[in-house]
């Protein structure tokens, strides 16, 4: 067996239902899994880096660009049903019947632009501190106070908890949620129960932005010039 630190997986599966081929679609120059590719091979943190798809036009422009994955994403865990974790274990599994092992599985995502490679190497930096009982997860905090959320029915909107619009947002502590950028776990962690309780490594809201709909795109790629300018500035 050869045993090797860590591994990044960029799972960029085909069949996007609400941006059509999103992992492919031109973010401000190029496209924007170009960005998480790069963040990933310039924090030197990865002994490999497995683009998992199973779509032909992303492996023929990772063929262009001369990166070959060591194997494709096999159908049944790309459907809409399919989990991440899934899709993680399927790749370490055909990476262990290949007899390497890794102590460190990163999740990349694809549509990621808005963070850079130092963010990769810091949160690697936080994680080793830890005592590692938990996967890190890349967070970033709620705009307003979750305690004010309201549910829509039959036309009308009902608070979710009544007693909490009466409070102060300085007396509500923080909330947070995932900013899809990526996520470290030791390897026995990809093979355990879920337990829903991370590591965070917190991100500012202009450096994180889940891209599912065509104005979550508008908004990054207004954020991604917004972020050049002021590092340059």
């Amino acid at each position: 067996m050869l045993n090797l630190n860590r591994l990044a997986i960029i799972p960029a599966r085909a069949g996007s239902k609400r941006i059509k081929n999103k992992n492919l679609i031109d973010f401000n120059g190029k496209p924007i899994i170009e960005y998480t590719i790069d963040n990933a091979k310039k924090s030197k943190l990865f002994d490999k880096i497995h683009i998992s798809t199973d779509c032909n036009k992303i492996l023929n422009y990772l063929k262009k660009r001369k990166i070959s994955p060591d194997f494709k994403r096999l159908k049944k865990y790309a459907g809409d049903n399919i989990g991440l974790q899934d899709t993680l274990r399927f790749v370490v599994n055909e990476y262990k019947k290949r007899k390497i092992l890794f102590k460190e599985i990163w999740l990349l995502y694809a549509c990621a632009p808005l963070i850079t490679h130092k963010d990769l190497i810091s949160a690697s930096r936080k994680f080793q501190k830890t005592k590692k009982n938990y996967p890190m997860m890349s967070v970033t905090e709620f705009n307003i106070p979750i305690e004010w959320a309201f549910r829509k029915k039959n036309k009308i909107f009902i608070p979710i908890n009544k007693k909490s619009l009466t409070l102060r947002s300085q007396d509500i502590k923080k909330s947070f949620h995932e900013s899809a950028s990526f996520v470290i776990f030791k390897k026995s962690q990809l093979y355990k129960k879920y337990n829903f309780k991370y590591y965070g490594y917190e991100l500012k809201k202009k450096y994180a932005i889940d891209i599912d709909t065509k104005e979550d795109l508008d908004i990054a790629r207004a954020l991604h010039k917004y972020n050049k300018v002021k590092i340059k500035g």
